[in-house]
């Protein structure tokens, strides 16, 4: 619409200047000295619309010759960021196939022309990892950071994740260093925290843990999670009861019901033979929040009368009536109850639904202890039967 208004405008001008010069053309005289140049004013407004019109196309044409080399070098840069992002899907097409020689490969080709020239080579970086190439790893790695020396933390990262594995305490140096140049840096906290997990230096994370909270590095389940695995780990590696009683007493009820925490502790007063009151606290526990970890330690424990524990675990088949955890453990206490046939019945169901080769064990526990050798016999060679499909 507005396109036909102004060419409506142009046409309605132009017609009444052709009728005012069909009328008159009118006369202009120019003196310049002893020179007098006379013409008509139609023909001096058609000539000076001519002049501006080539004056216009002279500046147009000059400005393209003078803008011609950076119009060129901007082309060239157009197309080799074409072949990069050309590379670059072939690379990642290429990875979604587990290819990773070719991925390598198409990523690394146009590196330098990219203009995300980083994720190219950081992605070579961890496709040559996962080829073992080590020394190609490094080196694409090194190239990251000759070419982009501002984005060392991101590359440090990168390559803290890729060394975790294989070299954990360089990983952890690295990470260290980064922390120390960017200590509010969430990203790098999360991932320091995660390699102490990962490396089980509680004393160390448990120090780093105030400016995780203090930052917000991880989300407050991930917090939790951490806060979780550091006092079980803590717990772990209590060396005599009166300490691990001592780090018990200190913690809170809100911990005291962690799964993993309460998982650790009844591990180790097991391991000491302190079974008093561990029963209770799983049932306590297992109340709030199930825990394949602590039905399976309840299935454990000796201390007490089998039978009133198989009557409590018997409620939780209600709710996990599939889970082969907790036929195992109902299986164990109707065997120390001596209810051989239920203990098998239970025993059986959950080698269907996992052939676990300890269950293969307590069946067979079971029925040497009803007098039947031969099912027993039969069952310790199915178990090595399992054993040897495994390996």
């Amino acid at each position: 619409m507005k396109q036909i208004i102004i060419w409506a405008s142009v046409f309605l001008v132009g017609s009444v200047l052709a009728t005012l010069m069909l009328y008159d053309n009118g006369k202009v005289s120019m003196v310049w000295g002893d020179w007098v140049l006379e013409t008509s004013l139609s023909f001096l407004l058609a000539l000076t619309v001519v002049g501006f019109l080539v004056g216009y196309v002279a500046v147009r044409v000059l400005g393209a010759v003078w803008r011609l080399p950076k119009t060129w070098q901007q082309r060239r840069q157009v197309n080799r960021n074409n072949r990069a992002q050309s590379t670059m899907a072939k690379g990642m097409i290429a990875l979604e196939y587990g290819d990773w020689q070719t991925a390598e490969k198409e990523l690394i080709k146009s590196a330098k022309l990219s203009e995300a020239g980083l994720i190219h080579y950081l992605s070579a970086a961890k496709m040559a990892h996962n080829q073992t190439a080590y020394e190609r790893r490094d080196r694409y790695l090194t190239q990251a950071r000759e070419a982009y020396p501002a984005e060392y933390a991101t590359i440090g990262l990168v390559e803290a994740r890729l060394l975790s594995e294989h070299q954990p305490k360089l990983a952890l140096t690295i990470l260290e260093a980064l922390h120390q140049q960017q200590p509010k840096h969430g990203v790098i906290l999360a991932e320091l925290a995660h390699t102490l997990r990962q490396q089980g230096d509680w004393p160390r994370l448990e120090a780093l843990l105030p400016k995780i909270r203090k930052t917000r590095a991880l989300e407050p389940s991930a917090l939790e999670a951490i806060e979780q695995q550091l006092l079980a780990g803590k717990i772990a590696t209590a060396h005599t009861v009166e300490v691990l009683d001592v780090l018990w007493g200190e913690l809170s009820i809100k911990q005291r019901a962690m799964p993993d925490v309460l998982a650790e502790f009844v591990e180790q007063r097991m391991g000491w033979g302190k079974e008093n009151g561990l029963a209770a606290l799983i049932e306590q526990v297992l109340k709030r929040q199930w825990s394949d970890r602590l039905v399976y330690q309840y299935g454990r424990i000796t201390l007490g009368p089998a039978f009133e524990r198989l009557k409590i675990a018997e409620k939780w088949l209600k709710e996990h009536e599939q889970n082969p955890v907790l036929l195992l453990t109902l299986g164990r206490l109707a065997s120390s109850s001596q209810l051989w046939g239920l203990g098998q019945s239970y025993l059986k169901q959950s080698l269907i639904l996992s052939p676990q080769i300890e269950t293969f064990h307590a069946l067979a526990q079971c029925y040497e202890a009803e007098g039947k050798d031969s099912q027993a016999a039969l069952t310790y060679k199915e178990a090595i039967l399992q054993l040897e499909k495994k390996s």
